[in-house]
This record gives structure tokens, sequence and C-alpha cells, in this order.
């Protein structure tokens, strides 16, 4: 980048880290595409979890709370980075 400009390459920098975050979040959303893993036959599944005593709600529940419960940590850490790097730029 422009390397005479410090400030210009901190804003780089931290462009750079946040730009990393977004590619594992996008990589991780194609983890698990719909030709390896087929939308299941939801009605089925909710009658044999039923039949276990366990409710599809709770296993969608708790999907989405490790779905979201992961982007945050990948959110947070890029901007715990992007932080420090302010931190850093200050001292």
């Amino acid at each position: 980048m422009n390397e005479d400009n410090p400030e210009v390459q901190r804003l780089a920098d931290k462009l750079d880290t946040v730009c990393i975050a977004l590619q594992r979040i996008v990589q991780w959303s194609e983890a698990y595409p719909y030709h390896v893993f087929p939308e299941p036959d939801w009605t089925k599944a909710a009658k044999l979890l039923e039949a276990g005593g366990i409710t599809i709600d709770s296993i969608s529940a708790h999907c989405m709370r490790h779905v979201a419960a992961s982007m945050g940590a990948l959110a947070s850490k890029a901007l715990e980075e992007v932080d420090d790097e302010n931190s850093s730029a200050k001292t």
C-alpha cells in the first residue's frame, strides 16, 4: 500500500483483518452444500424426533445458537484485532 503514509497503512491493515474474517465466514457458509447434504423431509424428521422425546425446535435452536456463536466469535476476533491495531497506533 502507501508505506509513506502510516495512517493509510494502518487503515489498509484494518481492512485486511476484516476481509480475512469475512472470508472465513463465507467459507463456513459454503461448508454444507445441498448436493452433499440435501434438505431433509422436515415432517418425517419432526415425527421421528418427537417419537424419541425431542422436538425439532430444540434441535433447530441448538444449531442456530452454534452458528450465531461461531459467527460472533469470528467477528469478535476481527474486531479485537482491529481495536488492538487502534491501540498500537495511538502509543
